[in-house]
């Protein structure tokens, strides 16, 4: 479980780390670097002071995932390194004594580094504090079951303070190889009621479902209120029954300290690396389009919308987003203000819509403005359709895998869209058609689908579609 929060921090440690180094080195060699005697040398040394640190640093792993979340162990880790880059700065000098000599500058220099370091490290403690008291950046997560496994797994947990905000263990549960009772299923429902009901985001247990119909129904009622539920096999069972968990559908999602994770279904934006992947395109798209496109095309846009019609010329709408959290989406507005437009679809012949709102819709000129979303991080660029808060509450209680839907940002367009299923929905089929297509881009995602995806778009756009209005 990588946080890309907390390769942040590892990143910021690591840049702040050499800026304190060079800017120490800088103050007590200023003057002859000022006067410009022994370039050359200082130079050298200044090489030298970095890169004892950074081996020192390696050597003892102190920005290892798990060292930079805990203060008292990156303090421990950073004074190892410090001693550590004396040791090997000794020993060069003692080799080259006769090239290089350890004088008084060079002492003031390892105070100054010490101090320097030490603020850093100060700021990244106050930081740590303050970014653990904001769990809307975590996961929500609770382990069903109280075995040795789960001790293991729930000491993960907790040393992923930045990443995972840990609910707790609910009750003891038998091991996985034990038919699971009527008893059994009843506090299993109890306690995913207990997951919707306080918002956790994934729940892990060691019982799998296997052929149980009760245990099918409480993976649906999961769901149906976005909690995904991953399993939790022991070492020794996955490497010897690893044909049988695939047979069964089960497929290994991720490794928690050797604990293997498994999942019902494949989700490959479940991979950080392919988060990044994604964001970076969404970012570098979006900046594209925005700078060059938005930039003179907003304020076009919205004097032809104010002349035939007041009121603004953007349009923001609570929609359904990742995780089912609500999120306002820009438009530009197609319609005249009414009292509908938060809970009613927009229908062929829609005597709200006006006459440059037609247009745009038809052309799907009126979602241009998501790009600012997709750049403030709430959407991507290819995704599920962001639908109206009313619209989520209704389906969702008709569709079962309706919300699994959000287990993904919403996009600016997406492979439901350009497969047909868009405008007006009628009948509860052409809702599960668009699900059906949604899930199926989550379980098969890649950069090269997203990139068809968005060519697709373009291609329907120029040239018009049926279901567009």
């Amino acid at each position: 479980m990588k946080s890309r929060h907390v390769l942040i921090l590892i990143s910021f440690l690591i840049i702040f780390d050499a800026l304190a180094i060079n800017i120490a080195f800088g103050v007590i060699f200023l003057a002859d670097i000022v006067n410009g005697s022994g370039i050359g040398v200082h130079a050298a040394l200044m090489i030298l002071v970095n890169a004892t640190w950074f081996a020192s640093a390696l050597v003892n792993k102190t920005y290892a995932y798990r060292n930079v979340q805990f203060t008292e162990l990156l303090y421990r880790k950073s004074a190892f390194t410090f001693i550590g880059q004396i040791l090997m700065l000794g020993a060069i000098f003692s080799l080259f004594s006769q090239k290089i000599a350890f004088n008084e500058s060079f002492f003031y220099l390892l105070i100054t580094e010490f101090v320097a370091v030490t603020i850093v490290r100060y700021v990244t403690y106050l930081s740590e504090r303050f970014y653990i008291k904001m769990d809307g950046y975590k996961k929500n997560v609770a382990f069903i079951g109280g075995d040795d496994i789960g001790l293991k797994l729930e000491q993960f947990f907790l040393n992923n303070r930045l990443s995972v905000k840990f609910a707790g263990s609910f009750q003891e549960l038998p091991t996985p190889s034990t038919s699971i009772g009527t008893t059994q299923v009843d506090e299993l429902r109890k306690d995913i009621s207990y997951a919707i009901e306080n918002h956790l985001d994934e729940v892990y247990t060691t019982q799998f479902p296997g052929h149980s119909k009760a245990m099918d129904q409480l993976l649906e009622l999961a769901e149906r209120n976005c909690v995904r539920v991953k399993f939790v096999a022991s070492p020794a069972s996955y490497l010897q029954d690893s044909d049988n968990f695939a047979s069964a559908n089960y497929l290994l999602s991720n490794f928690y300290d050797g604990i293997p994770i498994l999942t019902n279904r494949p989700e490959p934006l479940n991979l950080l690396s392919n988060r990044v992947v994604k964001r970076a395109f969404d970012i570098a798209f979006s900046l594209f389009v925005i700078v060059f496109i938005l930039s003179w095309f907003v304020p076009l846009m919205t004097i032809l919308i104010r002349l035939e019609s007041r009121g603004s010329a953007i349009f923001r709408q609570l929609r359904s987003g990742r995780d089912n959290k609500p999120f306002y989406c820009y438009k530009f507005r197609s319609m005249r203000i009414n009292d509908q437009s938060h809970h009613k679809q927009a229908s062929k012949g829609d005597p709200r819509i006006t006459r440059i709102g037609a247009f745009i819709r038809k052309t799907s000129i009126d979602e241009l403005p998501q790009f600012f979303n997709v750049l403030k991080g709430n959407m991507s660029i290819v995704g599920p359709r962001p639908h109206m808060l009313k619209h989520t509450e209704e389906y969702s209680k008709i569709i079962n895998k309706y919300m699994v839907r959000h287990f993904l940002k919403p996009g600016i367009t997406g492979w439901a869209q350009v497969n047909g299923f868009r405008g007006e929905t009628k009948e509860p089929a052409q809702m599960l058609g668009r699900v059906n297509h949604d899930i199926w881009y989550m379980e098969n995602w890649s950069l090269f689908t997203d990139i068809k995806i968005i060519y697709k778009t373009v291609r329907n756009a120029l040239k018009g579609e049926d279901n567009a209005f």
